[in-house]
């Protein structure tokens, strides 16, 4: 993938939008930020959460330590993320399930360009850096949904739940990409065991129709990190958490 830099401006942007502690943290913790608060931000849109992407688990664990007791907020902690809430504040979620050593691949592993940035401290130079994948912003002035096949394991049908989400929004996307996502979905059905259970040698398309169903359903909220709801796109937090 072909890297690029989100402009000056836009960079001065993002940074000035977080909040004064999560800014503070990031140039404290190596800690990157990833996918949609980026994207919001640039649109013009309010950012509905935060993600922070680490190397490894302990870093991620400790700076959410750090964030929650300055908050004097909750942490909210699945196999995948662990969340910090405080109040009517954004949410911030460390993201457990993929760590990554670098920033690239950080933009690397999202499934669509408009998602494809990330922008981290960097101490020895004491500066504010980023990249871009080279589509995030044409695709992104189009509303312009391209699939970038990314190799990191989630559940199949975690693209195509976003996808929904995206067009609710406005966003096209075009044949090859959709072709893309609905790829991901098909290489995960055992058409052989569906044809088995059906007793004839063929998979129907009601059966075929009822795997993809349970697909879709076993996706685990929290893994879409792009800030697209809060609720409907993460974890289902329980209103006592947030009481």
């Amino acid at each position: 993938m072909s890297n690029s830099f989100l402009t000056s401006e836009d960079l001065r942007l993002v940074v000035t939008r977080l909040p004064m502690d999560v800014r503070k943290l990031m140039m404290k913790a190596d800690v990157i930020l990833g996918g949609g608060f980026i994207r919001e931000t640039i649109a013009g849109n309010q950012p509905k959460d935060i993600d922070l992407f680490g190397s490894s688990g302990d870093v991620l664990r400790i700076a959410a330590e750090l964030l929650c007791v300055g908050r004097q907020g909750r942490k909210y902690s699945t196999d995948n993320a662990i969340t910090v809430l405080s109040g009517n504040r954004m949410p911030v979620q460390f993201i457990l399930r993929w760590l990554f050593a670098q920033p690239s691949d950080v933009v690397e592993s999202f499934d669509f360009t408009v998602c494809q940035a990330a922008i981290w401290y960097d101490k020895k130079e004491a500066a504010w850096k980023s990249v871009i994948s080279a589509g995030f912003y044409p695709d992104l002035a189009a509303r312009r949904l391209v699939y970038t096949f990314p190799r990191r394991e989630e559940e199949a049908g975690g693209s195509m739940l976003r996808v929904r989400k995206f067009l609710q929004r406005g966003y096209s996307i075009q044949a090859p990409s959709l072709a893309g996502v609905i790829a991901r979905i098909a290489m995960a059905v055992r058409w052989d065991e569906i044809a088995r259970k059906n007793g004839d040698g063929y998979a129907s398309e009601r059966s075929v129709a009822l795997i993809i169903s349970g697909l879709l359903r076993e996706v685990d909220p929290n893994i879409t990190v792009d800030g697209l709801d809060v609720v409907d796109e993460h974890e289902a937090i329980n209103a006592k958490e947030l009481a």
